[in-house]
């Protein structure tokens, strides 16, 4: 791993691009969550496997609108994000992989999914680091959990 090809602040800048993706969507704000991401004819993609595959800005957005507003998925949840690796690409890229780690907070506190963005291509803009495309491997275990409320039920 080439460490030189961005500095310090780079990577200090990268892992807060990468907390505040977790506290956006726990705070329920859209449009925070939006503005860590590239203008809307720079996006990449994002591919949650088992939530969908988003190809534009707007289809993130609705996504992510929903996700976090009533009745949304993320409601009652605490996302975090461990393992951050930076791997620089060049002075203005770099591929970020971590796990993530999704908790009921609403009721009983308990870890109920995790998972892995793999390799995420973030990329350094006028307004700082912003995320340009996220693909996101959801471990088994919570597709299991997911049967086994819905069993319960």
């Amino acid at each position: 791993m080439t460490t030189s090809l961005i500095t310090a602040t780079d990577y200090a800048e990268i892992q807060n691009l990468v907390a505040l993706y977790c506290v956006t969507t726990d705070n329920a704000d859209a449009d925070a969550f939006m503005a860590l991401w590239v203008k809307p004819e720079e996006f990449g993609g994002y591919d949650s496997g088992a939530f969908g595959k988003m190809d534009t800005w707007q289809a993130m957005y609705e996504f992510e609108k929903h996700h976090v507003g009533p009745g949304g998925m993320a409601n009652g949840k605490r996302h975090q994000s461990t393992n951050i690796v930076i791997e620089p690409i060049s002075a203005t890229e770099a591929h970020v992989t971590n796990d993530m780690l999704v908790f009921e907070v609403a009721e009983v506190p308990y870890l109920m999914a995790t998972g892995r963005y793999n390799k995420s291509l973030v990329v350094k803009t006028a307004a700082g680091w912003k995320f340009k495309r996220r693909t996101l491997g959801i471990d088994s275990g919570f597709f299991k959990l997911m049967e086994k409320m819905k069993a319960a039920a």
